[in-house]
Parts: structure tokens; sequence; C-alpha cells
């Protein structure tokens, strides 16, 4: 008959060193899973562009202040980055300065700004602008710029060049035609009548023919410059651009990209 083999015991003492070091070691992983963690995260400095509502509240140049409202584009910032544990501190500058401010140095990402630089790492598409005429609901209806022709219009400051020669030889053949740096002017002025076409990012519009109590219903857009134009974020550092993508991508997908963009527009 064959002899049972006894089963091996480990003595108490060594069983609880082997705990010991057990624990030790899940505590160790854990805390360089949180080392790496903590090294990825970064507190940026973002740079945006004054004076945009409601993409961009600040109209003065520098950093964000404690009553900073935000907008459109920083609450999409802050929502992007979030997921990879990124946060950031506003920067505002002029448009013209925000790539500048990324290469020396002084800020880690521009938002809003096209991909023109090869010395900066562009997001994916971060927002866009749709650029639109206005008109009354019981006004008229172009379908075309050279049907703008003959009508009292307004736009923004530099709208002839931004929106090509088309737009330009119409704006001649104006009997009231009138850009304005302003923008809540440039509405206000549509809504007391004083013009029958409103040239203007449909955003824009929306935000402020709700500050100033305009109804939806009282207006029509129409497309005549061309679809959206997109712009992006220009980042310093290529692995931060590719977390914002990642975070971007994540908050297209669940809604919270739609949710934040219309909360400021939404009647």
């Amino acid at each position: 008959m064959p002899r049972r083999r006894r089963l091996a015991t480990i003595p108490d003492h060594q069983r609880g060193n082997s705990m010991r070091r057990f624990t030790f070691l899940s505590v160790l992983a854990a805390l360089l899973a949180l080392s790496i963690s903590s090294a990825r995260a970064a507190e940026l400095t973002v740079a945006f562009a004054i004076a945009k509502p409601p993409f961009v509240y600040a109209t003065q140049i520098g950093p964000a202040q404690a009553d900073d409202k935000g907008g459109i584009e920083l609450d999409i910032m802050k929502a992007a980055l979030a997921p990879r544990g990124h946060s950031f501190q506003a920067v505002y500058s002029t448009y013209d300065e925000l790539t500048a401010l990324v290469l020396d140095g002084r800020a880690d990402a521009a938002a809003t700004v096209r991909p023109e630089n090869p010395n900066l790492f562009y997001s994916n598409e971060f927002v866009s602008f749709h650029n639109v005429a206005v008109t009354r609901a019981d006004g008229p209806t172009p379908a075309t710029i050279a049907d703008l022709a003959g009508l009292s219009m307004v736009a923004w400051e530099g709208a002839t060049k931004d929106l090509g020669p088309a737009f330009s030889e119409v704006a001649v053949t104006s009997p009231n035609y009138a850009e304005m740096g302003d923008q809540k002017a440039q509405v206000k002025a549509f809504l007391d009548g004083r013009f029958q076409a409103l040239i203007i990012d449909s955003t824009i519009f929306r935000y402020w023919k709700k500050v100033l109590g305009g109804k939806a219903a009282d207006f029509q857009f129409h497309s005549l410059f061309g679809g959206h134009t997109p712009f992006v974020a220009g980042f310093a550092d290529e692995t931060i651009r590719n977390d914002f993508n990642t975070g971007l991508k994540e908050i297209r997908q669940n809604g919270v990209y739609d949710v934040l963009f219309n909360r400021h527009i939404a009647d």
C-alpha cells in the first residue's frame, strides 16, 4: 500500500512574511501607477483670443481674473483635458498673437487657431464658425451671395476681405452697407430695423439675439458662404495634443460637447 505524502505546510512566521511582502508589493505597484498618472497629468497655460462671446467672454489681455466668465472654448477645453488628468490656466491675447505665445514658451497651447505652423502639434477640430446671412422671417430670402445685391447689410469689421470678392462686389451695390467691430452693436442695429440683412457667425448671432431679447422664430438663416470653417488647438507637446484629441473624441461621442456648446446660446 503506497504511503501518503504529507502536504507541506508553511510555518506561521513565513506565511506572515509572505503576506507582508505581497502587501508591500501591492502598495508599491499602486504608488507607481499613481506616480505615472501624476507625471502625465499637467497644469497647462492655454491662450485664448479675447472678446468673442459666447466663445470667449474676456475682454482684457492677460491672465484670467478671479471673476472670469469663461465661454464655450474654455468649457470644451476643460472637458477634453480632464479625462487624462490635465487642467489649465487661461491667458488672453489677440488672435494674431496666439501662436506666438506657444512658440516662445509663454503658453502650452493656443485655442481656436488654423493649423498653419509646422512647429506646433495641432488637434482635431475644436470649434467651427458658420457665417450666414440673417434676415427677418418675413424679409428677403437670398439663395446666393448675388441675391444680397441691393439689400442694406451690416457685417463684422473686415467681412468684405474675409468673405471674398463675390461678397465684396455685392457690398458695393448695397444702398447701406456697414461694418462694425462690436458684434453686439452689429446685432442690435439689425434687430432695431436699420438693416435688411445681417452677416455674422450663426452662434454669435444666437447668443446676442438671446441677450438682446430677440426670438428665434422671427429670423431666418441663409447659408451663402460655404460650410463650417473649422478651427483647432495648437500644442507645444505632442503627447498632450494626443491626450486632448482622445478627450475631445470622448466628449463628442457622449454628448457632453453639445451640452457645453448649447448652454451658452439656447433660448
